[in-house]
């Protein structure tokens, strides 16, 4: 008897424990479904009911809405984070003067280029698109200012996602250019809400204004069907003609030159913030920059008693193309580098242009060290490193900074295609005596790719030659005319 008690109890022990294990299952079960971080079966389930699969979302900055996490196990795509996100019946942008389909050509304002102006082959259409955000004048403010052509015009979403400021756009776009920029611009309003601190400006040549299907009096046998150029996916993702650069533009189909200097001198011009950082539109911005950059001026004081004119410098890094995820943090940047994935931007083809001056030392030093590192939620350190002068042996050095737009502008005279297009700009602040204030914490990533020198980038590049030997001669005569406009030369400020 007492042996079958014994056993009696055996098994009820372990009933009770099986019916535990059993509910523990059930729960954990109950938790992946309906709390869990992933949510993976309900996504499961769902992508069979909606024909698409859905990937886990999260909350993203102050507007509180939902984004849909990146896919790593994909290759980096601009605006891929926006994949099975569906466009709104809504734009999150005040186009100012209309749709390609009802462009109201009557109440526009052409202008002139901000530095030849009349003189210049190039005319201007300010805020076609206008920022809806509202800019608070007791605080100093940064604008991200860009160009674009419709080939690169999906990089806009990464920066807007990144920038927690106003962008300013100079998208350039002769003839039917303009109804392929707008038509994708109309798409990514539909899609981010970021997009709302977004102005874009139209740069063109005289001699080809935009042309939009239906508002304009200028034939349209160019572009007869829209959809043989931009197809778009049903998802907020960019078109495949515009990811695997398929696209054809009327630029490349004319072969234009692309004015790289108008359009940064307009994006600058169109802004309205006490500072300006004039980017490319492949440089992503570390996060929460703007919130840094107010924190940092109200810190910093200049080392002399009579500051001299100063701008920020942000020092800009590239990555390998399997980095799939462009580093937010210094961190993230730091790892990378210190695992041989990421450098100095055109390390392997232009050792003077991006190496900046305290390389080794930015990239030894921690987030914001010797200053404390907050463990809060918050925009990370933004700390002055050094203060430098562009002058030899960093004579060639082309660092992209925040300043103001009183910064001289860059010359108009010299195209993308010629190279050494931002030269005569840093030229003309050496004579000035510009110091240049290296951020510490804050930097530019470009999208994944490094170039290398080799018979196959050479090839690459060799259409340029003629282009460059006519930037050439141009730059030798603006900084000849530079020189006689601000004074003699410092022995410091080289030009080769």
């Amino acid at each position: 008897m007492k042996l079958q008690r014994r056993l009696h109890g055996v098994k009820a022990f372990r009933f009770k424990v099986f019916v535990l294990v059993l509910f523990l299952v059930f729960y954990l079960l109950l938790v992946n479904i309906f709390v869990g971080p992933e949510r993976s079966l309900v996504n499961s389930l769902l992508s069979k009911f909606n024909g698409h699969p859905r990937r886990p979302v999260r909350e993203l900055g102050p507007q509180h809405h939902v984004r849909r996490e990146i896919d790593p196990q994909l290759p980096f795509a601009p605006g891929s984070f926006l994949r099975g996100e569906q466009p709104h019946n809504e734009s999150y942008c005040w186009f100012k003067y209309g749709t390609i389909d009802s462009f109201d050509w009557d109440n526009v304002t052409i202008s002139v280029s901000p530095e030849l102006k009349k003189r210049g082959p190039y005319r201007v259409i300010y805020n076609v698109i206008e920022s809806m955000s509202k800019k608070s004048d007791s605080q100093p403010d940064v604008t991200y200012c860009t160009h674009i052509t419709p080939s690169f015009q999906c990089n806009i979403l990464e920066i807007v996602r990144r920038w927690d400021g106003p962008v300013s756009i100079a998208a350039y776009v002769p003839d039917y250019d303009a109804t392929l920029s707008l038509l994708l611009f109309q798409r990514m309003c539909q899609c981010l809400p970021e997009m709302a601190r977004v102005s874009v400006h139209f740069v063109f040549p005289e001699e080809s204004p935009p042309v939009f299907p239906k508002s304009s009096q200028v034939s349209f046998s160019s572009l007869e069907s829209i959809d043989a150029f931009i197809k778009f996916p049903a998802d907020c993702s960019c078109p495949e003609a515009v990811l695997n650069g398929t696209l054809r533009t009327f630029r490349e189909e004319s072969g234009l030159t692309y004015p790289v200097n108008v359009a940064r001198n307009v994006a600058r011009e169109a802004s309205h913030t006490s500072h300006v950082l004039v980017s490319d539109v492949e440089l992503m911005p570390s996060l929460n920059m703007v919130q840094s950059f107010r924190l940092l001026l109200k810190s910093y004081i200049p080392a002399q008693a009579s500051p001299a004119r100063h701008v920020f410098v942000l020092p800009v890094f590239e990555i390998e193309s399997r980095v799939r995820t462009i580093p937010s943090t210094k961190e993230e940047l730091q790892h990378l580098y210190n695992e041989g994935q990421a450098v100095y931007f055109h390390r392997w083809v232009c050792l003077h242009c991006q190496r900046f001056p305290g390389l080794e030392r930015w990239i030894q030093r921690r987030k914001g060290s010797p200053f404390p590192v907050s463990n809060t939620v918050g925009p990370a350190p933004l700390k002055a490193l050094m203060v430098v002068r562009r002058e030899f042996p960093h004579h060639r050095w082309e660092p992209i900074y925040i300043g103001t737009k009183n910064e001289p502008l860059y010359s108009e005279y010299l195209s993308w295609e010629g190279r050494q297009d931002k030269m005569t700009q840093m030229h003309a602040m050496c004579l000035l005596g510009y110091r240049f204030v290296i951020l510490d914490g804050g930097f530019l990533v470009h999208t994944p790719g490094m170039k290398r020198p080799g018979r196959k980038h050479a090839e690459s590049i060799a259409w340029r030659q003629p282009h460059e030997e006519v930037n050439a001669k141009l730059y030798e005569r603006i900084v000849r005319a530079t020189e006689n406009r601000l004074g003699s030369r410092p022995a410091t400020c080289r030009l080769h």
